[in-house]
């Protein structure tokens, strides 16, 4: 008997592709009701996270369309002057920088996300899902190893955090550095944004499952993954004339510097996680997994939530494409 994982990326508010996608795939095959576990990290984290605990599609799709403001709630101008470095000691820098979003202070706060996350997961523990659900996060501090460290909650009896609330799971999920600050939760302390190690949850959820119980033969597993579209961003050779210069100020820039994108090393490690994840996915399981995603045709930022309706536009386009149409048909062969 299969065992089906539907995988849900991280990319902020580009979550909407996400979900859209779920939703134009549980219109004709009913992915939602057939999915024996649901894997998300980041703004994915959240909308597996509400398939677990029964939430409509539709519900989701909207959240994204209209909710935006809500998440991406500002922090203000440079934060409490006790966490600013010596603003007097640079002051070029700072006017050239402006509010100086996720430089001196997180971007924004998470009141908003908290709220959103509450409203939709309530007071249920990932123990209570009814199905497998797998989230990834980053501990910041672990009292015995004296080192921080990856995880993956879930509801599977082995797991260490099968009792924390499902809207912690999100935020903690959530909380990308520099746009969010680190979330707390008791008694496991702070995390951060799972995107820094898993921004594609496909292998960790196929190990969850596995280490789990909740298949005992690797062949019976059926693998979705979607995407929130791949961003056409890099650092070009002409960007690097004097490579030994590239210290913080390239790496972590909070602003897009000729064709080197904004946090430059930040969305490096969300982008290559997911695409290694995807690549060993496919190695691992075979025809048993399929990847659906595009590329987007400009690059898209995580808080770009003012212009959602181009993720709409572009993944309607997406769908008109053969690259769904082999995804719907492996999903009419294999979701079954």
């Amino acid at each position: 008997m299969t065992f089906k994982i539907l995988s849900c990326d991280g990319g902020g508010i580009r979550g909407l592709i996400t979900a859209l996608l779920i939703q134009d795939l549980d219109k004709d095959y009913q992915v939602i009701s057939k999915a024996d576990g649901y894997a998300g990290t980041s703004t994915g984290g959240l909308i597996a996270l509400a398939l677990a605990n029964g939430v409509d599609i539709k519900t989701i799709v909207n959240l994204y369309q209209n909710e935006g403001g809500t998440i991406f709630e500002p922090n203000g101008w440079f934060g409490a002057a006790e966490d600013v470095p010596d603003a007097n000691a640079h002051p070029a820098e700072l006017t050239a920088l402006g509010s100086g979003p996720g430089y001196f202070s997180t971007q924004y706060v998470n009141d908003g996300l908290r709220k959103i996350a509450g409203q939709l997961l309530g007071g249920v523990a990932l123990s209570d899902a009814k199905k497998l659900v797998v989230v990834n996060s980053a501990r910041l501090w672990d009292n015995a190893t004296h080192s921080w460290e990856p995880c993956t909650f879930s509801n599977a009896n082995n797991n260490p955090y099968k009792s924390m609330l499902m809207q912690d799971a999100a935020v903690a999920t959530s909380a990308a550095p520099t746009y969010f600050p680190p979330f707390a939760v008791n008694p496991y302390g702070f995390f951060a944004d799972g995107g820094v190690f898993a921004n594609n949850p496909a292998v960790t959820a196929l190990s969850e499952a596995i280490s789990g119980g909740f298949v005992s033969n690797q062949a019976d597993l059926r693998l979705l993954s979607l995407g929130t579209g791949l961003s056409p961003q890099g650092i070009p050779p002409a960007d690097i004339p004097k490579p030994l210069s590239w210290g913080v100020t390239h790496w972590m820039w909070p602003r897009q510097s000729k064709s080197t994108p904004a946090m430059a090393l930040l969305a490096l490690t969300m982008d290559g996680t997911a695409q290694i994840a995807d690549i060993n996915a496919a190695k691992i399981l075979r025809g048993n997994y399929c990847r659906g995603n595009y590329a987007l045709p400009e690059p898209f930022e995580l808080d770009g939530w003012k212009n959602a309706a181009k993720l709409v536009t572009w993944t309607e386009s997406y769908m008109k494409t053969p690259a769904w149409a082999g995804v719907k048909n492996w999903v009419a062969q294999s979701w079954t």
